[in-house]
């Protein structure tokens, strides 16, 4: 077990003795005990976390800097690079006003490109501040921006283009610049024709290559769905079985409150965060769900402290669904406390018990006294609510920077496998080789052998079978980490038609041998796209997978869109950012799921920033629909896993034309960055008749059902050999909560 630093041990004293002297006497197995303890010690936390080490907390930063500005009596060089340190800071804090005056003062004082910058993006950080955060529509940040969405407060993109016409004129190659001036055109809605000609983007470059596909729409204001925060996860589950998909969100800050809504079941939704227990319970990079209990209610795990550094050293929390509505955080009691920086997890029945068993990349970095040795952990399942930790018997605390992790079943033995994405060094692959007992059991790392260590600057990854063959394939974002600064330039190399000079994601073909292959660029992904929060879904209900990006990176100059990438049946995947999908602002956690019970998702993302002052609005962008035949089934596990975890479903669909295909699914969350409901909403594109459905149950046992009938809902017990037809009304999700 990794030993606390000194630090860890005070904090997690200070909070035992406080909370020696606030709570009440232990109440048993009801998770209240363990509950307090965690808000203890998340308050203890963020009370005594070190603005040095933390990068988030920048205010606090700036703060100190302005003290050393005022007492300073260092030469005017230091004294310049002082207060420069202090006005990004309160730049990045969100006090923009207070850091451009700065920025405006020490460009007089020596005027140079880097601080024009600094007051460029200033300048558009400003107008996002006055007419998006504060003035929100359903247009705002998507490019190309809608009339509807242009800047009603103007000068702040004015100072901005004013700015970048100085930067460009002087140096005139500066793709960055040019990008983002474009941008602040767009804003005005003077793009294209108000842009210099010698700095234009082709407006064909903000148009989509298929303007028949029809425009999703945000919808989050007037649900109330357009929660401001920083990076975060999302969590689309049915959390108390009324047959609507909620939502569960977190937000990075460490006294950023988890929030809750709950549907409505007439088309809106009512946050019932407070009423769910969940009030101090904070902060949270990512989360996921399952029932790791197998009591029929879904709950929750919150993953905290990744990207943090030093600042990182956060507990993860396990909520357990009480099935009151209420949830409880039993981390204390489940044996899952420890404090490393993550933000992902991945769960599955490894050894195919009955109880789902969770994985947990820790992010470690650094050489010599620097380092931050944060092993990974692996956490068996012990079917009474409690975990043990097997990480160094499973070989399975290897040490590396973790961006993503998923379970999936490479060689379709029933064995699920893991892969783990890692940046800066190869990527890894984990066999499920078996065993007779857990203290037997053995994976085996053959990512080299498979051909699936690259990219080796990555981050979100997921398993799915884009090509309906029966093998799952990998997804994995790239994450160029050294060109961070370099992200609006890179989308100005991709709109104007340029080599490529950052990290590409990598899709790589299952070739049923254990080994895949790279067809990145064979299928029209290689670009770069910086992906962070990620998942897949049917978008038009066509059978074939499509998958949905956030982008950006910490700098507040990746202004660069979300990208919607469409499935072309296996041959190809079409960028459809523009059909409303690109929103500039950092997407993070992703879901995709059926909001309103019409047979087509809709899709979900947590927008942020890492910085204080990076805060967004969560977007909901309804799907229009299309007249295309769907199944939804709601497995459930009995010997098995209740969630049905790691189950495959193949389904038989008959074509107007009287020919079958075929289309296969894995029950799981998606990707490792948002996590979408269990439910198997299944796309059938013209099928007619009835269905012919074969599930693979997670402990290997096989159920086959014939005549099943189009655009229903399904729940299929394990073992009852039947499936029971679920009423559930459409809804419209642009009814306004009264």
């Amino acid at each position: 077990m990794r030993f606390f630093n000194i630090l860890s041990f005070f904090v997690l004293g200070l909070f035992f003795l406080l909370s020696a002297c606030q709570m009440e006497a232990p109440q048993g197995p009801n998770g209240r005990e363990s509950h307090l303890k965690m808000i203890s010690l998340l308050d203890s936390l963020s009370n005594t976390a070190n603005p040095d080490d933390n990068i988030q907390m920048n205010a606090r930063r700036a703060e100190n800097l302005k003290k050393k500005v005022l007492g300073a009596a260092e030469e005017p060089e230091a004294q310049f690079y002082l207060k420069f340190k202090m006005a990004y800071e309160l730049l990045n804090a969100g006090q923009t006003e207070e850091a451009l005056q700065v920025f405006t003062d020490l460009a007089k004082e020596q005027p140079d490109k880097t601080v024009y910058d600094m007051l460029a993006v200033g300048y558009l950080r400003l107008g996002e501040q006055q007419n998006h955060i504060n003035n929100r529509n359903s247009a705002s940040c998507i490019i190309p921006i809608a009339p509807e969405g242009w800047h009603k407060l103007t000068i702040g993109a004015e100072s901005a283009i004013r700015m970048y016409e100085k930067i460009l004129n002087a140096f005139p190659e500066d793709l960055s610049s040019r990008y983002l001036m474009n941008i602040g055109y767009m804003t005005l809605g003077q793009f294209p024709f108000g842009v210099p000609e010698k700095y234009r983007i082709p407006k064909e470059a903000f148009s989509s290559p298929n303007s028949k596909f029809p425009q999703f729409k945000d919808v989050a204001v007037p649900l109330g769905l357009d929660v401001t925060g920083l990076s975060g996860g999302v969590c689309m589950e049915d959390f108390n079985n009324d047959g609507f998909l909620d939502l569960f969100m977190t937000s990075l800050g460490l006294r950023d409150q988890v929030r809750l809504f709950m549907a409505d079941g007439k088309g809106g939704y009512r946050e019932t965060t407070e009423e769910a227990n969940l009030k101090g319970i904070t902060c949270g990079v990512n989360a996921l769900h399952v029932d790791y209990n197998n009591d029929g209610w879904v709950d929750i795990f919150i993953l905290r402290g990744g990207g943090l550094d030093r600042g990182g050293e956060l507990p993860n929390s396990l909520l357990r669904n009480n099935g009151d509505g209420t949830f409880s955080d039993v981390t204390f009691d489940a044996g899952l406390l420890s404090l490393h920086p993550t933000m992902t997890a991945s769960w599955a029945d490894f050894n195919r018990d009955g109880w789902l068993d969770l994985f947990i990349g820790n992010e470690s970095k650094g050489q010599g006294n620097n380092r931050l040795s944060h092993p990974c952990e692996f956490y068996l399942n012990n079917g009474n609510g409690t975990f043990s930790n097997i990480s160094a018997q499973s070989g399975l605390n290897f040490e590396g920077f973790v961006k993503g992790c998923a379970w999936g079943d490479v060689n379709n033995d029933g064995l699920p496998d893991l892969y783990v994405s890692l940046l800066g060094e190869p990527n890894r692959l984990y066999l499920n080789r078996g065993g007779t007992s857990t203290i037997s059991w053995r994976f085996e790392e053959i990512a080299e052998s498979a051909g699936v260590t690259e990219p080796q600057r990555s981050f979100s990854t997921w398993f799915f079978d884009y090509d309906n063959d029966g093998y799952e394939d990998i997804f994995v974002s790239g994450y160029d980490a050294k060109r961070l600064t370099e992200v609006a330039k890179d989308a100005a190399l991709e709109y104007l038609g340029l080599p490529e000079e950052a990290e590409t994601p990598r899709l790589f073909h299952n070739n049923g041998d254990l080994t895949f292959s790279d067809v990145t660029s064979a299928m029209g992904l290689d670009k770069a796209i910086y992906g962070m929060g990620c998942n897949f879904g049917d978008l038009d209900n066509d059978g074939w997978l499509d998958f949905y990006i956030g982008t950006g990176a910490p700098d507040f100059r990746a202004l660069v869109p979300n990208r919607m990438f469409r499935n072309l049946e296996g041959r190809g995947f079409e960028d459809l950012t523009m059909n409303g999908f690109g929103h500039i602002q950092k997407g993070h956690g992703i879901a995709f799921g059926d909001l309103d019970n019409d047979g087509d998702q809709d899709i979900y993302c947590v927008m942020g920033g890492s910085y204080e002052g990076d805060l967004a609005q969560n977007v909901l962008f309804e799907n229009p629909g299309f007249e295309r035949s769907w199944i939804t089934l709601v497995l459930e596990g009995s010997e098995s896993n209740r969630s049905a975890i790691g189950a495959r479903i193949h389904v038989r669909a008959t074509n107007p034309d009287g020919s079958t295909r075929e289309l296969y699914r894995v029950v799981n969350t998606g990707g490792s960055y948002g996590s979408e409901s269990l439910q198997q909403e299944i796309g059938l594109g013209d099928a007619q008749g009835s269905l012919f459905i074969e599930i693979i149950w997670p402990n290997g046992k096989q159920e086959v059902f014939n005549s099943v009938p189009l655009n229903r809902f399904l729940r299929i017990k394990e073992g009852t050999g039947t499936f029971k037809e679920e009423k559930r009304a459409a809804v419209s999700l642009t009814r306004i909560e009264g």
